[in-house]
């Protein structure tokens, strides 16, 4: 088996095009990818989201303090925010800005009355992951106001009362509404402070993060895209076979005392070594451009490269054994391949998908992989976090092997007769 393997080596060795393709290409997505969101290594910034705000609450306590308040300290460094009136629905459409947020009239009266109000946030269709930001903002701005008025309910209709009234109230009652403000605030300081969502930095030399590892949107992409890489791997290791079968390198190779067996576990051990290879290749690339960083359990990213380019070594196997020649094998493969990357989460976050793709995603193995390496290299996870991972990875693998092996037996055993 060893001499089938090395020839396959040496055939990509001379002609190395196709392997630097599949290297290159998870670094060109990252790249790509990853510097429009903005979510380069040391030193690179967010680009600023442009904000549009319109207030129809004109005179509102609520409204004026949100607008008041908004983009004040590090917000700014993050966003740009542009205070509107109705001109500010021709600025959306000639796309000046990510989104729009409108607090609409009475806005104040119906929060303090605890009557339903609706926060309008309009997106720029153009753009794609900024709007998306805003939208998340605007939801959690609702929902700190959303509790505060069902906590503070008695409290905010007395201060609804004083702010209608044509005499200053009296300062003990504006002190009982304050003790009873602060009562209830106490109870629950723990759930409201620190806010839900914070903006932080780490420097290259904290040790926390040398703790812990990491990485950036570079890495996520990358890891993303690698996956995607090694099924093409795996398809154009498994598809040697019928390069060999057309040129009559088959036949010749049967003549000798291998079986038609052997040939093709060889071409799987291939295709899973290929595999572990270029992982690591890219593995290694990210560690040194910073886009991962250590420290990995390696020993266990490892074992879960091994167990993805098994599975997928057999899976693809498995497809192209049920193709009738070379081109539709090709053809089946690459349909294959894009439909699990834009299934799995090799395309975009499985995270952003509708709940009927999310669904679907479970049953790629491309999302068993994807998960496995988040883990090890977001999550400083070990072995133990990603067995579960590396199981099915293996099962899928194995079954997929196996079957794949008697159907490739079969298309193929008139050669050797």
């Amino acid at each position: 088996m060893w001499v089938l393997i090395r020839k396959d080596l040496l055939r990509r060795w001379h002609n190395p095009l196709a392997t630097i393709a599949m290297i290159v290409f998870p670094l060109f997505m990252s790249l790509a990818i990853g510097s429009i969101s903005g979510g380069g290594g040391d030193g690179a910034k967010f680009p600023r989201i442009k904000v549009l705000l319109q207030n129809k609450d004109t005179g509102g306590f609520l409204s004026n303090a949100i607008m008041g308040a908004a983009g004040q300290g590090e917000g700014q460094e993050y966003l740009e925010l542009v205070q509107v009136g109705d001109e500010g629905d021709k600025m959306m459409e000639d796309g000046k800005a990510s989104a729009m947020i409108i607090l609409p009239e009475n806005f104040t009266t119906r929060v303090f009355a605890r009557d339903p109000v609706e926060i309008a946030v309009i997106r720029n269709p153009a753009e794609g992951i900024k709007p998306e930001i805003v939208v998340q903002g605007a939801e959690v701005l609702a929902t700190y106001l959303d509790q505060g008025a069902r906590l503070l309910g008695e409290e905010l209709g007395i201060i609804k009362v004083m702010m209608e009234a044509d005499n200053i109230p009296a300062s003990a009652k504006v002190g009982a509404v304050a003790a009873g403000i602060t009562t209830k605030i106490e109870g629950v300081d723990k759930y409201l402070f620190p806010p839900l969502i914070a903006v932080g930095s780490i420097k290259e030399n904290d040790e926390e993060e040398k703790a812990t590892g990491g990485g950036n949107v570079f890495g996520y992409v990358l890891i993303m895209t690698a996956v995607m890489a090694l099924l093409f791997v795996a398809t154009r290791s498994m598809n040697d076979i019928f390069e060999e079968h057309n040129n009559g390198m088959l036949k010749r190779q049967l003549a000798t005392p291998v079986g038609i067996g052997m040939i093709v576990g060889a071409k799987i051990v291939f295709g899973v070594a290929f595999g572990v290879i270029v992982l690591t290749i890219l593995g290694s690339i990210g560690l040194v451009l910073r886009w991962i960083v250590p420290p990995i359990d390696l020993g266990a990213a490892v074992l879960l490269g091994i167990s993805f380019s098994l599975a997928a070594c057999g899976f693809m196997a498995l497809i192209l054994s049920l193709a009738r020649n070379e081109k539709q094998a090709g053809i089946m493969g690459w349909l294959i391949i894009m439909g699990m990357s834009a299934i799995g989460g090799s395309m975009m976050p499985v995270d952003n998908m509708p709940a009927a793709l999310q669904a679907a995603a479970q049953y790629t193995i491309n999302l068993q992989a994807i998960d496995g390496f988040t883990q090890l290299v977001f999550e400083a996870g070990g072995l133990a976090d990603i067995t579960g991972n590396i199981v099915k990875l293996l099962a899928v693998g194995l079954v997929t092997t196996a079957l794949a092996q008697v159907l490739l037996i079969r298309r193929f055993k008139e050669v050797s007769a």
